[in-house]
């Protein structure tokens, strides 16, 4: 009997921690999105997502996907990283493939990525000058601009302008990767 209690308060500890970073998140998102001045309707548009979607994210009662919150973030002109806040065990996922926020700093955020096998992510482009540092740490994935990805390994990197529309591929077999989003501009 005693198992049976001790799963049920550990099932009971991750949905009120799951809960409480999603309150997290819709309260971030709801605080940028009146900080720069915009209505639901505007911030929707702005993004390419309903306005139903962004109400419920907001309400805390929608798990986002990696593209929604990245489509947020772009439309906000912030990094990924402050939708997410103080939240770094948050891990977003969308069809086979999950994102971590691990460090951020000035200007430079550090994400976990998994990739199921043969899954594709295909990602917008981030604000003008913006650069992704990726090291694949296990698999090996097509990763860079969509319409030129490099093949990359365990344990190589690559750079690439991030600010273009870009793709990560995995190959037949799971892939783990660290992705550094520098939105500082500099060169590499």
């Amino acid at each position: 009997m005693n198992k049976v209690f001790s799963m049920t308060n550990e099932m009971s500890d991750i949905l009120t921690s799951n809960e409480a970073r999603m309150i997290a998140l819709a309260r971030n998102i709801r605080r940028l999105r009146e900080e720069k001045g915009l209505s639901l309707t505007e911030l929707a548009e702005k993004a390419g997502i309903s306005k139903s979607t962004l109400s419920s994210l907001e309400a805390g009662k929608t798990n986002p996907t990696i593209s929604t919150l990245w489509a947020i973030a772009d439309a906000l002109g912030v990094p990924f990283g402050a939708l997410i806040g103080s939240e770094k065990d948050m891990e977003v996922e969308e069809e086979g493939i999950s994102v971590q926020l691990i460090e951020q700093s000035e200007g430079i955020e550090v994400y976990l990525m998994r990739l199921n096998a043969k899954s594709i992510r295909k990602a917008e482009p981030h604000p003008q000058g913006v650069k992704e540092h990726v090291l694949v740490v296990k698999g090996s994935v097509l990763v860079g601009s969509l319409d030129a990805p490099k093949l990359v390994s365990a344990v190589e990197k690559i750079t690439f302008r991030g600010d273009q529309p870009h793709v990560y591929v995995a190959l037949e077999e799971p892939a783990l990767l660290v992705v550094v989003v520098d939105y500082t501009g500099g060169e590499s």
